[in-house]
């Protein structure tokens, strides 16, 4: 009968949320709570996070290159000397991936940094960290998306980095209740994701 009892109130739970993010304006409060807005800067090097490794075919997610394009065109426009590109390693890197997209668009191979820094945002900062300390970097454009951000350059910042963000990606306000229902999930997910850090200790 508990058992029952609680299956029942899953599913309303269930219910209501989806009734809230779908439509409500909620969503869209609490996504900007939750962005950082970009402070566009020069820096010592331009870093971009991991998005997800390349297809089997080579080819990089939306995702992935849409980061790696704007960290490209960062660097193009002189805000930094070094671009280190950050991703996922194992038989096809998303990072090497991304340094070939790089030197296609004519950055030169000795401003590439490409890192293949781990599967979580803790582990790619924690590889990372030490290699932008080794080359004298103190100050990081930073480029992730938007909803991500603020978790990235917390764990930065507790590496005693100067960063500035440059977010790549901020969702347009949604207008249908899948679109609200998508972004409610994005935004749980990082503020779970803010939430266990700190309880870990990753600031």
């Amino acid at each position: 009968m508990r058992s029952v009892t609680l299956v029942r109130a899953l599913g309303v739970a269930t219910l209501a949320l989806f009734f809230v993010g779908g439509f409500t304006p909620l969503p869209t409060r609490l996504y900007e709570r939750l962005m950082v807005p970009p402070r566009i800067g020069p820096a010592d090097a331009i870093v971009v996070m991991a998005a997800g490794g390349p297809s089997l075919d080579g080819r990089l997610p939306d995702d992935s290159r849409r980061r790696a394009a704007y960290g490209i065109d960062l660097y193009r426009d002189g805000l930094a000397p070094l671009l280190v590109l950050s991703g996922a390693g194992g038989r096809r890197s998303e990072s090497a991936a991304r340094a070939a997209l790089a030197g296609q668009c004519g950055v030169p191979e000795a401003a590439i940094l490409a890192v293949a820094a781990g599967y979580t945002t803790h582990q790619e900062i924690t590889s990372l960290a030490p290699q932008l300390r080794a080359r004298g970097v103190r100050r990081v454009l930073l480029v992730t998306d938007a909803s991500h951000i603020r978790r990235a350059m917390r764990l930065l910042e507790h590496e005693r980095f100067d960063v500035l963000p440059a977010p790549v990606r901020a969702m347009d306000a949604p207008t249908k209740p899948g679109e609200r229902v998508r972004l409610l999930h994005e935004t749980l997910r990082e503020s779970l994701a803010l939430v266990y850090y700190a309880v870990a200790g990753y600031r």
